[in-house]
């Protein structure tokens, strides 16, 4: 017994080494784009359980009151910032100046204004912007009918201005910006696609001029995949049957990760180009270990790791794992409020945030 200890504890050396290793190639999968290295990004998107593993590991050592507790320890280090981003603790409160304006913004992915229980959502989300003294909000998947379009939505949220970017092809699902400070101009971020796009808005609050641009990226397709995998059919398939499944799923993520960061270096460069202050929001399809997240965000804040607390999460499939909506915003900002409702009408979250001007 005391020699298969003894094997275990060595054992255990090597596999806290591959472990640490792991977890640092998911650190670098927000450096690495996907076009240049598709393992790291793999490995970035399963950062959760690589960081558990290397915690438990950390616990064994330290429970074995042995120095190999610095391996893991130095990997979860370095991955500090990829935890922060998905928990925190904020105790202190920040108020709006008097002399200042408040800038309240929501991001929403409202799934074409349809439910899960497949009714409209209209009126349930323009009330829920009202309670919540929302001044802009951007929707993704905004999508019009003959009952409801932009000036329609307007006047439900009593928001003045709006702008509208359709998808290709589309005279009625795309992009939309509602405010209550006026609209200046507006444009599209071309991202040439029928499913996924981004816009910009230059938006007067005061005598300053701020830019928003709100961003929906390449779709992953996670619940799609998941039912794939839960399709009884495929767990009682034979090992070629699974294996094709697999390769077919791997294949399309490949694919959407390598459009994503595609999609984050055109928006990269609206951003680097803008002089004015900008927030930038959206459905990104990507957690904060990705590329994605870490090249559009660049020397922005990040509004949850600034105001958040507690654990985030905006969508609600996958077990309530991924935050893939985010608000950034630039130095001359200050971020006073976070906070992501669990709300019904929508597979994501509505993301909101509260800021001034310095």
């Amino acid at each position: 017994m005391a020699a298969l200890r003894y094997f275990f504890s060595l054992l255990m050396v090597p596999i806290s080494f591959i472990v640490a290793g792991v977890l640092i190639a998911a650190y670098l999968a927000g450096q690495i784009s996907p076009n240049e290295s598709m393992l790291v990004t793999f490995t970035g998107l399963a950062l959760p359980v690589i960081l558990i593993a290397n915690f438990l590991l950390l616990i064994y050592w330290i429970i074995r009151k042995k120095w190999w507790f610095i391996v893991p320890a130095l990997a979860i280090l370095l991955n500090i910032g990829n935890i922060l981003s998905v928990f925190q603790l904020t105790i202190s409160s920040k108020e709006i100046p008097q002399n200042k304006k408040s800038i309240r913004i929501a991001s929403y992915n409202v799934g074409k204004f349809r439910s899960w229980q497949k009714f409209s959502t209209q009126h349930a989300i323009t009330g829920f912007a009202r309670n919540d003294n929302v001044n802009i909000i951007c929707f993704q998947e905004y999508m019009e009918n003959s009952k409801m379009n932009a000036n329609t939505l307007s006047k439900l949220l009593n928001f003045p201005y709006h702008a509208i970017q359709y998808l290709e092809g589309s005279t009625a699902l795309g992009m939309g910006i509602f405010s209550k400070y006026p609209i200046v101009r507006s444009g599209t971020i071309p991202f040439r696609s029928k499913t996924n796009d981004a816009m910009w808005t230059d938006i007067q609050v005061g005598e300053q001029t701020i830019r928003i641009i709100s961003c929906h990226m390449q779709t992953t397709n996670f619940s799609r995949k998941q039912k794939e995998l839960d399709n009884p059919v495929i767990q009682n398939a034979d090992f070629e049957q699974a294996e094709a499944v697999m390769q077919d799923i791997t294949q399309e993520l490949t694919k959407n990760f390598k459009i994503r960061a595609t999609q984050a270096e055109m928006v990269r460069q609206v951003i680097d180009t803008t002089k004015i202050p900008v927030i930038v929001c959206g459905d990104f399809n990507d957690t904060p270990a990705s590329y994605t997240y870490h090249h559009i965000k660049g020397e922005l804040k990040d509004s949850f790791k600034e105001r958040g607390n507690g654990y985030a999460y905006t969508f609600r499939g996958i077990h309530h794992l991924l935050r893939i909506d985010f608000i950034f915003y630039s130095s001359q900002f200050e971020c006073v409020d976070y906070h992501s409702p669990e709300l019904e009408w929508s597979d994501h979250n509505p993301v909101i945030s509260e800021f001034y001007l310095k």
